[in-house]
């Protein structure tokens, strides 16, 4: 520092780079500084250089599940994301108008910069407030009724809501992977007529019933509707008795995978690459060695966490085939998939009882026996499924009754059960149709919130970790 100066050369220069910013600062309003999405803001800068070009920056978060190992789900992960929402160029007073519809995203606040090739000019932040959707307020007996969430967490407190039928709990909605949407939709149960859907919200998984008189945090959708006088209507016909949502088309998860003896040129593949037990595949080799035997090895996972005994892939003898090479090393058999635990059922080929080369089928849940389909109050109903998975997001589905949540099953034992999850239930309730779901849970989460273990998860076909998961849908009558 020089004797005749007060201050540092490079913080005059800072200071100087302050002024000339200054120059070019402006302001940035909101028309409204909160609202929903679909609504349609107005961003007015003032204050701006005539004549210039900016664009409007919007800064959110995306979502995802974090799962370690495609099992273990840690929790809701978020990480900051940008988007340029809109191009603007200033009028000859330095102003502009910008009219913006507020699109798909999380709720809670979010900033606006006003952006001039790396330099902010002008900020101001803008609210998304969460609202619910019902799409149709009357259904057949046993159809859906849907309900679609907007603007949801990523804020605990707001990221965890629960639907009700009739003053009952039946599961949560969470919209952790889709831009704070989540789609629920609740069976229209009996007696045809009319009845209650309601959101409730609270972070501890259950219906915090002050929501919408003493909550801290306002009322569920700040305003706008969150429950909804619906009509049961009487069907055309008799309901479908036993089927599942519809499943996509899938690849096994490699991680899955149990190690191999050796790393080779050869090459195993199967086609189709996901399905239900009984599914008809090919299982194409290449690149083997040429004229050998190679023994096709099918495997399941075995283990059981509440033992504490852990959870591998094994072995599974005698279930696929012994093939032969050809002169050029390849194979290609074709066999029909078996019942086994849901997920990644790996598929390793031996040469010389060495392992050489992995694949997988990606094994798709199934409904194999619901039985009887009618009968009186207290008769027996035989429910078996397949293919429910091992990983802890897959692993327990929760079965409604009428939409009552009432318990679990678990998809893996430390016994081989053949794939097959075995239950019987008692028939209850008045004459007439009674409908049984189960709906994707997840059975262990490391995170403590929100609350999502044990509940029935109604946004699975949206928002649930890894895997788009079917639920299963089966409907019992009730004869006098």
């Amino acid at each position: 520092m020089s004797k005749d100066s007060a201050i540092s050369s490079d913080l005059e220069e800072t200071l100087q780079g302050h002024r000339r910013g200054s120059d070019s600062s402006g302001t940035l309003v909101v028309s409204d500084q909160e609202g929903y999405v679909g609504d349609t803001i107005t961003f007015k800068g003032r204050n701006l250089p005539a004549n210039e070009r900016y664009e409007i920056k919007w800064k959110t978060s995306d979502g995802r599940w974090g799962v370690l190992k495609a099992n273990e789900v840690v929790g809701p992960q978020y990480h900051p994301r940008t988007e340029t929402v809109a191009t603007v160029t200033t009028d000859g007073s330095g102003a502009f108008d910008e009219e913006w519809t507020v699109a798909q995203d999380y709720g809670g606040e979010h900033r606006i910069e006003v952006v001039d090739g790396e330099s902010t000019v002008a900020t101001a932040t803008f609210t998304i407030l969460p609202h619910f959707e019902l799409e149709n307020t009357e259904a057949p007996l046993g159809d859906f009724f849907t309900v679609t969430g907007h603007g949801i967490g990523p804020n605990v407190v707001t990221n965890n809501y629960q639907v009700a039928w009739d003053n009952g709990n039946v599961g949560f909605m969470t919209g952790v992977m889709n831009r704070g949407t989540a789609t629920a939709r609740i069976r229209a149960v009996g007696p045809p007529g009319k009845h209650v859907v309601q959101v409730w919200r609270n972070y501890r998984g259950v219906p915090y019933l002050q929501n919408n008189t003493q909550s801290p945090y306002g009322p569920v959708a700040d305003g706008r509707q969150s429950q909804w006088t619906v009509e049961v209507t009487e069907p055309e016909g008799e309901p479908r008795t036993a089927w599942l949502d519809e499943q996509l088309d899938e690849s096994p998860i490699s991680i899955h995978y149990p190690e191999i003896d050796e790393e080779t040129d050869a090459e195993l593949s199967i086609s189709p690459s996901s399905g239900q037990p009984g599914t008809s595949a090919f299982i194409t080799g290449e690149n083997f060695p040429a004229n050998e035997e190679v023994n096709l090895i099918w495997y399941r996972h075995e283990g059981h966490r509440v033992k504490g005994v852990p959870i591998t892939p094994e072995p599974k003898p005698d279930v696929l085939p012994t093939v032969t090479t050809d002169d050029d090393g390849a194979f290609q058999t074709e066999f029909t998939i078996p019942r086994a635990e849901g997920s990644t059922r790996p598929i390793t080929a031996a040469v010389g009882g060495r392992e050489i080369a992995v694949t997988g089928f990606m094994m798709q849940p199934s409904i194999e026996t619901f039985t009887p389909t009618s009968g009186p109050v207290g008769t027996t109903i035989e429910i078996e499924l397949s293919g429910v998975g091992w990983p802890v997001y897959e692993n327990a589905p929760y079965f409604l009754y009428d939409n009552k949540p009432l318990g679990y099953v678990c998809g893996l034992t430390d016994d081989d059960g053949g794939g097959t999850v075995r239950l019987e239930l008692p028939a209850t309730g008045e004459p007439g149709w009674h409908f049984i779901d189960a709906v994707p849970m997840i059975f262990e989460m490391q995170e403590e919130e929100p609350e999502f273990e044990l509940r029935p998860h109604l946004s699975y076909l949206d928002n649930h970790p890894i895997r788009p998961l079917p639920a299963y849908h089966m409907a019992f009558k009730i004869e006098e």
